[in-house]
């Protein structure tokens, strides 16, 4: 009885662990969700999801995405914002919007990480900070990528759209990430590696007997 037990934890620790993460998620999108310090919003959602894919592997990296893609989705109904409007104009792509971008950005970090060299700690260390920095930047391009896709027209003729951006858009797609990105994107993927990888760090050395 206790082989069996000794041998069950490993495989039970992932997918609670995996269960934590998914509630933390839950718990950012629907209460804190992010933190404001004057004019620059520093979103949370993406912190929980990096430490997911880079420390349970890519099939978790893409059950945890498709939480926080779900979830904001099904935020947007019960906040105001720009989200919320785009689910007036069409429910489909918003979800789409939403979902696909979040699942891809949990889903490649936790691939690169498995596939690069992780012999010492150093290598560990840089992969890790990669990963958890690559889930913010992939979450910002492919999200306002896809707004952009899906809904640039609503972005020059929209009226209440084009007020709660502030402007109309102009230019491609890169003109328009970056002037909805601005700085908060930079500081959320500064926060998602420093602090990304120090989660990282932290639990492959509690856990390193366990998975």
């Amino acid at each position: 009885m206790a082989i069996t037990k000794k041998n069950a934890a490993p495989k039970l620790f992932k997918p609670v662990f995996a269960a934590l993460l998914a509630a933390l998620i839950l718990l950012l999108t629907f209460t804190v969700g992010s933190l404001r310090f004057g004019p620059i919003t520093i979103t949370l959602n993406c912190l929980p999801l990096a430490v997911g894919a880079v420390f349970l592997g890519p099939m978790y990296g893409a059950i945890l995405g498709l939480v926080f893609g779900l979830s904001s989705f099904f935020a947007s109904f019960t906040s105001a914002s720009l989200t919320t409007l785009l689910v007036g104009i069409n429910p489909f792509l918003t979800f789409l919007m939403c979902v696909v971008p979040r699942v891809i950005c949990g889903w490649v970090p936790g691939l690169i990480y498995k596939a690069l060299p992780k012999d010492n700690e150093p290598k560990r260390i840089a992969g890790s900070a990669l990963c958890c920095g690559l889930t913010t930047v992939l979450n910002t391009i492919g999200f306002l990528g896809l707004m952009w896709v899906f809904f640039r027209d609503a972005f020059v003729s929209n009226g209440d759209v084009i007020a709660k951006v502030g402007s109309k858009p102009t230019g491609n797609i890169f003109v328009f990430i970056f002037a909805l990105a601005t700085i908060n994107a930079v500081i959320e993927i500064a926060v998602n590696l420093v602090l990304g990888t120090a989660v990282c760090r932290t639990l492959s050395a509690v856990t390193k007997n366990k998975i």
